[in-house]
C-alpha cells in the first residue's frame, strides 16, 4: 500500500465521518433574515398567536421556549405540524414550512426570545 493510496483512504474515512453526521445549523440573524421573518409572522402566524399572551393559540414566547434547548425539533415541527394540545387548541391550520422557511423562522423567534427588547419583536 503506498503513501498515495493511505491518504486517499483516510481522505475518505474523512468524508464519510462529516457526511454521517447530521449537521443542523441555523441562519445568521441578520437584518434581512429579520424583516423577512417579521413579515412572514405578519402574514402567517400572527393571525392567531400574540407574542406574550393568549388568543387564538398559545403565545408565541411559550411555543419558543419549549423549543430552545433543541431548535431542530422546532424546525421539524414547522415543517410538519401536529396538534400538540388538541384539548385546548385546534390544529394550526397551516402549509408546512420548507426546511429553509423554518430554519429563518426558528433563528429569529429564538433571536426574539433570547432579545425580547428588539423593536421588531411581535406584541
Amino acid at each position: 500500500m503506498g503513501p498515495r493510496f493511505k491518504i486517499v483512504l483516510v481522505v475518505l474515512a474523512l468524508a464519510s465521518v462529516l457526511f454521517a453526521l447530521d449537521l443542523f445549523a441555523l441562519p445568521k440573524v441578520t437584518p434581512e433574515l429579520k424583516s423577512e421573518a417579521q413579515e412572514f409572522f405578519a402574514n402567517e402566524c400572527k393571525g392567531c398567536h400574540r407574542w406574550a399572551r393568549k388568543f387564538a393559540a398559545p403565545p408565541m414566547r411559550d411555543n419558543v421556549q419549549q423549543y430552545e434547548a433543541h431548535p431542530e425539533e422546532m424546525v421539524k415541527y414547522l415543517m410538519a405540524p401536529t396538534p400538540k394540545h388538541p384539548d385546548q387548541w385546534p390544529a394550526m391550520d397551516i402549509t408546512p414550512l420548507t426546511e429553509t422557511q423554518a430554519k429563518m423562522m426558528t433563528a429569529w423567534l429564538l433571536y426574539i426570545l433570547k432579545n425580547p427588547e428588539d423593536p421588531g419583536r411581535p406584541k
